[in-house]
């Protein structure tokens, strides 16, 4: 292929990385088949062209991602809508008990919580679990 070749086909790779977001594998390809310009454009045969554009296409992806990765960061999962709850400390409004659930105030609203031991109105206690539109609550250990 030409040379032109190969860089009309590493500007579509990126644009097409671009649309699809597929965590760097087409930018990966584009960076070989750059490569595969530079050599095309030396007119050496098209049998090294194609090697160059595997092997720098293989070595990018091995190369490219971990160096995003330090660059970037992993990314923190973040609790949201109810799993945010979780953790967080609540306010018994009525009295739980291991046979009777209770409900207590969090963030302004009130839920019904479920616990293994007694808790009385007033009592602190902190969100263990979530089950269904039921919180799991414990003792607040200091």
């Amino acid at each position: 292929m030409t040379w032109i070749t190969w860089l009309i086909v590493s500007i579509t790779l990126i644009i097409f990385e671009i649309i699809v977001q597929s965590f760097f594998f087409f930018f990966c390809l584009s960076v070989g088949s750059t490569f595969a310009a530079m050599i095309s454009y030396l007119n050496i045969s098209y049998w090294i062209e194609f090697a160059v554009f595997v092997v720098a296409s293989v070595a990018s992806i091995y190369f490219i991602g971990p160096v995003l990765k330090r660059v970037f960061g992993e990314s923190k999962m973040i609790n949201s809508n109810v799993d945010a709850l979780i953790g967080e400390n609540a306010v018994v409004v009525e009295k739980v008990t291991p046979l009777k659930s209770g409900f207590v105030k969090i963030l302004g609203e009130i839920w019904r919580a479920k616990s293994d031991i007694e808790f009385e109105s007033g009592d602190i206690v902190r969100i263990k679990n979530i089950s269904g539109t039921t919180l799991i609550i414990m003792a607040v250990k200091d």
